[in-house]
Formats: structure tokens, C-alpha cells, sequence
């Protein structure tokens, strides 16, 4: 098999790897993408001749483009799969200049497609190895068309140049990427164009629908992370306790088996306005953009200092984000020290006390269930801890065994008794309201795992959460029913845990020093160069630095003058051309002890007058090879010598 041939396999099947590692495709949809370049591959290790099925091919490729544009794919996802499908089919038939060039470009717009979206350094390396593929096939094709051109023998093509290429291209964009001002286009792929949407994963929402289709599906999409002022803070439960739960949005409309923000619920005061003082504490918050712009943030809020972006505050006593952000933000968030209760509202109006002791009449089990937990007249402190002990002991699942009785919540509590956060918070909420205490629903996140490997608290979807928030003696206090969720696998200490922990640090660091690199960065950076320059101005080198600089200067006139200086070999056995010369003269004629390459062919030439001639030619060609006086052709002139020189050798007696 020609290397060559499969030299044209390597770019789309790179930028294969390039698109299922976006995560914006279901498995079906990537084994359908590489079964055209696995089809093509098996053509062209049969060595099948399909130029008389090339009619046949095309309109099958036309029938799968028009059907799946039926199936409603949509455009961006039916012009994927059609790529793929047509370099699988330019891969199964023969292949001229023209031909390969398509291929190249094919692959390209492939590697097109998934660069909108991720930003982590694992598209890194995808990037890298595609541009070394491309660099090695473009390599190939210039060679092959100079090849044609010379006569005799020819060299291996330099493919081991397109490493180098690659990293040169690499540098090169970096170096554009750190000295030039960019602009955050914000493409994202799943967004964009509205792929990878899974409407039963885990994750925030600004509503609350207990009929859900099925289960719960797990989602490790990061939300935020949140870096202490140093590692020892991971281990101050004094620390810690503020950020035990994270607020995200209140619901406070009950209607039936669904919970929805109220238009009259008091909004949360500016960040901005909130008095600070020194029993504080602060953390970094590193937020990934999300659909709603939520913002999660600890109980006991003081300020958030000089914001990226304007923050408002929005319905359901939430934070969010004043534009759309399509980024990774900090935020400086500052919180009181220990777990204070709600304070956005001193007192409540006898309109939002009917509205939040409201029951639905489809929830009188809430009714039920609230008097058999915690039966007789209890204070309202009381009653929230006896029923949030009492659902504590039933059955924490994602399965979500109640999501397709006709009432979930009544499903949940008479049969059942297991299921998801927004379970037990909605019943322990409905049974508060039912004894008259006014109760509503929060959706936020649980504190995520401790990544020692990055020094942060990594916050994912998964952590998702709802609790209770309860009115008791002019404050609202928080209450949490479900009980304890598993552990999930960044928490565990088995190797696929400390590799997923070692990755996600990996793409925090990515994130935040590479992707979040900005002309802020940038002015800081000439801002601390600058500062050094300043602190040496005035003062000289030192001895010391005259004398590394000499040094310094002395290796590098000798690492440029090398092939000057550079020995001669030392025998003809050092030489990989005079290997063949060597093998039919070992016994005959046997290079002396000491003898040099040149020396040697000289003395066969004196042995063999009617050889003198190539011998001769091949000895300058050795010379030039070694010692650098005909550079630009001494490969070449070396193998015309060495063909010249012992081809039609023929041994004397």
C-alpha cells in the first residue's frame, strides 16, 4: 500500500475526532458520520475498483442528502453528515491531484464546523493534529509534483517536516493571539444552532414541572467555579457554610403539579448598594454562560465589586446578568460570614400571606401527609424541621418513578415516596402552606466537589437543587428535605476520578489564562514588562551578566558554524551511502584501520582504473555531504555518485 494513498484518510477522519468531541452529537449520529470513511477505508485496503458503481454512488449519496433533510435534522446538521458522506465517497474512488485537494478542503470545512463552539484544550489537540495532517498532505502533493520533474532516483518526500510546520503554526498563532486585540464573536454551537439540546437533563430552571416524561438524565456542564483566597479555606467549615447553597431564582405560584415565578415577589436590592464591613468573607467566581444568565450566589450576599458585566435583578428575587454573555466571567463575590436567613423583605402584606399559604386543590395529600408527619399545633420553626426530618428518610432517585402518574405529587407521597429534589421541595413547601405557614420553592446549586488539582469548588448542572424557603418571625428561613444524593465520580478517589479532576483543572486554567485572555491581560502584561525595564534602567549587567552574555554569544557563533568545524567521518562504515560498495568489497578490498571514507575510495580507484571515474565523483560527493560545501544538492549528487559508483560492480578474481 502507498503511504500516500492513505495520506488523504487522515484529514477527515481528524476532523471526525474534531466534531464528536464538541459533545453536540448522540452516539447514532457520530457512527453515521465515520461509516462512510470506515467504508471508504475497507475499499482501499481491498484495493476494490468502484469507478463503474460511480453513478450508482452518487445517487445514493443524493437520496440519503434529500432524506435526511426530511427527517427535519435541520440545515447545519444535514450539511455535516453530507460532507462526510461525500469524503467517504471521493475516499472510495481513484484520486488525482484535483481530487486530493478536495479531499483537503472537505476536511477543512469538517474542522470548520466544530471550532465555533468549544474552547478547551482538548479541541487543542484535535486542532494540532489536524493541521500536522494537513501540513503532511500538502507536503506529499508539492513533493510528488517536483519528483516528476528530476530524474533518477528520488528522495523519501520530508514528511517529517509537518511536526514542525504544525508547531511553527502554532507558535505563530499564538503569538498573533497575545499581541493583537480580539473581539468575542460568542459562536457557540449548541446554541447557535439550536443542537444538543436534552430536555431531560440535569440542570437550573426558572420553573417547576413535577410531570416530567422520564428520568432525570445526569449533566456535568459546569456552571461556575469558585477559587478561596487560598486552599486552606476548602477545609473552614466557618468558610464553607455560606456557600452551602447557592440562590439561584424563588417560585412562589403553586398550580397543580408546576411552580412559576410571581410578578409581585420584592426584587433582590443592587450588589452594588449593600454596605460591606470587615466579618466578611470572599471568593472568585468564575461563571460559564448559561441560557437565563442566573447568577447562583451564596445566602448571605454583601457585595459583588466592579462587575465584568451590568448585573440587574430580576423576577423571582434572582441576579441575572443585565446582556446575554456567551463567555466565562469573574465575578468578586463578597458574603457576611456564617448562614444568614433571607432579609429582602421585613414583613409581608396580607395579599402575599393569602398567596403564600395558597393549596391547589389537586395537592390535598400535601394535607394529608403534613398532619400524619408532624401531627398537633407546632410552632412554625418546629413544624419545618419534624417534616423535613420526616422526608429525609424516604428515598432520594433521578429515576423519577412519579413523572407519569396523573398527579405526581400525590403519586409521590401516597406510593412511591422517592424521587428528585424538586419532589420533596415542592411536598415539604405544599405542607407548610397547608398548617398555614407561608412557604415557596428556590431552584439553585448545592456546593460542588473540591478540586484540589485546580484549588476550586467546581459547581456542574448535576448540582442542581431545590429547597424550601419558609416565613418564621419576620425573616425567611431556609429549609433542604431531600435527602443525601451519591456521590458523583470527580468526588471519589479511584484513578478515572483523579483524571477527570486532573482535566477539569486542565480547562479551568485554559479558560481563564488562554480563552479569557483580553486586551486588559494584555495591557498588563507590557504594563509588567515595562515595570522591569524601569527597575533595570541605570544599572548595568554586572560581571556576571558581561560574562554569560559572551558565553551565550560564543555558543550560538559556534552552533552556526557547526558544519564547519564538523569532523570528518571517521570510516566508510559511517557513511549509510557506501554501505552497498561496502558489502560487495568487505573481503577484497576492506576499508584499514583509520582509513577515512575518502581515502578509501581513492584506493579502489587506484585498484580499479576503468572505476576511477564514479569513484572519484563519489569521493567529492562524500565530502560535500560532510562537510557542508554543496548543501543545497548534496543528497541528491550523493545518491547519482553512489548509483554511478558500485551499480554494475563487478568483483575481479
Amino acid at each position: 500500500m502507498r503511504l500516500d494513498r492513505w495520506l488523504d484518510h487522515l484529514p477527515p477522519w481528524l476532523a471526525w475526532g474534531a466534531v464528536v468531541s464538541t459533545g453536540l452529537y448522540e452516539p447514532m449520529e457520530a457512527a453515521l458520520m465515520a461509516a462512510p470513511l470506515a467504508a471508504a477505508g475497507i475499499a482501499e485496503a481491498r484495493r476494490w475498483d468502484l469507478v463503474r458503481y460511480r453513478r450508482w454512488l452518487e445517487a445514493g449519496a443524493l437520496l440519503f442528502f434529500l432524506w435526511d433533510l426530511s427527517r427535519g435534522a435541520g440545515v447545519f446538521t444535514t450539511a455535516v453528515h453530507t460532507l462526510f458522506l461525500l469524503a467517504g465517497l471521493r475516499l472510495a474512488l481513484p484520486r488525482e491531484r484535483p481530487q486530493q485537494r478536495q479531499l483537503l478542503l472537505m476536511g477543512f470545512l469538517l474542522f470548520l464546523t466544530s471550532a465555533l463552539g468549544p474552547s478547551d484544550p482538548e479541541f487543542l489537540v484535535w486542532a494540532l493534529a489536524w493541521l500536522t495532517a494537513a501540513a503532511a498532505v500538502l507536503l506529499q502533493q508539492s513533493w510528488e509534483d517536483s519528483a516528476a520533474l528530476r530524474r533518477g532516483s528520488h528522495p523519501k518526500p520530508p514528511l517529517g517536516r509537518a511536526p514542525l510546520w504544525a508547531l511553527g503554526a502554532a507558535v505563530f498563532g499564538a503569538a498573533i493571539f497575545v499581541v493583537l486585540p480580539r473581539a468575542s464573536l460568542g459562536l457557540r454551537s449548541a446554541a447557535f444552532f439550536g443542537l444538543g439540546a436534552r430536555g431531560s437533563q440535569a440542570g437550573l430552571s426558572d420553573r417547576l414541572d413535577l410531570a416530567g416524561a422520564g428520568p432525570v438524565e445526569p449533566n456535568p456542564t459546569v456552571v461556575l467555579r469558585i477559587v478561596p483566597p487560598s486552599a486552606a479555606f476548602a477545609t473552614d467549615p466557618a468558610w464553607t457554610r455560606g456557600l452551602g447553597l447557592l440562590r439561584g431564582v424563588v417560585l412562589e405560584t403553586a398550580r397543580g403539579s408546576r411552580w412559576e415565578m410571581a410578578s409581585d415577589t420584592p426584587r433582590i436590592p443592587s450588589p452594588e448598594d449593600a454596605s460591606g464591613g470587615p466579618d466578611t468573607w470572599q471568593a472568585e467566581f468564575f461563571l460559564s454562560p448559561t441560557p437565563r444568565g442566573i447568577l447562583p450566589l451564596p445566602y448571605s450576599l454583601d457585595a459583588i465589586p466592579n462587575p465584568p458585566v451590568p448585573i440587574r435583578s430580576g423576577w423571582g428575587a434572582s441576579l441575572r446578568w443585565r446582556f446575554p454573555v456567551a463567555r466565562s466571567l469573574p465575578l468578586q463575590v463578597v458574603w457576611l460570614k456564617g448562614f444568614a436567613p433571607s432579609l429582602i423583605e421585613r414583613r409581608l402584606t396580607p395579599r402575599r400571606w393569602a398567596e403564600l399559604t395558597a393549596l391547589p386543590p389537586e395537592d390535598e395529600a400535601a394535607r394529608r401527609w403534613s398532619l400524619r408527619l408532624a401531627p398537633g399545633i407546632l410552632p412554625a420553626s418546629e413544624l419545618a424541621r419534624t417534616l423535613e426530618a420526616a422526608l429525609r428518610t424516604w428515598h432520594y432517585t433521578l429515576d423519577n418513578p412519579s413523572g407519569r402518574a396523573a398527579n405526581p405529587l400525590e403519586d409521590f407521597l401516597d406510593r412511591t415516596q422517592a424521587g428528585h429534589c424538586e419532589y420533596f421541595a415542592s411536598a415539604m413547601a405544599l405542607m407548610l402552606r397547608a398548617r398555614g405557614v407561608p412557604a415557596r420553592v428556590v431552584n439553585g446549586y448545592r456546593l460542588g466537589p473540591w478540586i484540589a488539582e485546580g484549588g476550586y469548588f467546581r459547581v456542574s448542572q448535576d448540582q442542581a437543587h431545590s429547597w424550601v424557603e419558609y416565613w418564621d418571625q419576620g425573616v425567611w428561613q431556609v429549609a433542604d428535605p431531600t435527602p443525601a444524593a451519591p456521590p458523583t465520580s470527580a468526588e471519589g478517589g479511584a484513578l478515572p476520578g483523579l483524571t477527570a479532576r486532573w482535566l477539569d483543572a486542565l480547562t479551568f486554567r485554559w479558560d481563564r489564562y488562554v480563552v479569557r485572555f483580553s486586551s486588559q491581560d494584555q495591557v498588563a502584561g507590557l504594563d509588567w514588562f515595562q515595570r522591569r525595564a524601569l527597575a533595570w534602567h541605570g544599572r548595568g549587567p554586572g560581571r556576571a551578566g558581561l560574562v554569560s552574555l559572551a558565553v551565550l554569544g560564543l555558543l550560538a557563533a559556534a552552533w552556526r558554524t557547526r558544519r564547519r568545524w564538523r569532523t570528518a567521518p571517521a570510516s566508510p562504515d559511517r557513511v549509510k551511502a557506501l554501505r552497498p560498495l561496502l558489502a560487495r568489497l568487505r573481503r577484497r578490498l576492506p576499508p584499514q584501520t583509520g582509513e577515512t571514507a575518502r581515502a578509501w575510495l581513492l584506493r579502489l580507484a587506484a585498484q580499479r582504473p576503468e572505476r576511477r571515474e564514479p569513484l572519484l565523483r563519489l569521493a567529492d560527493a562524500v565530502d560535500a555531504a560532510a562537510y557542508g560545501k554543496a548543501a543545497s544538492g548534496a543528497a541528491s549528487t550523493l545518491a547519482k555518485a553512489e548509483a554511478a559508483a558500485w551499480r554494475g560492480w563487478k568483483p575481479t578474481s
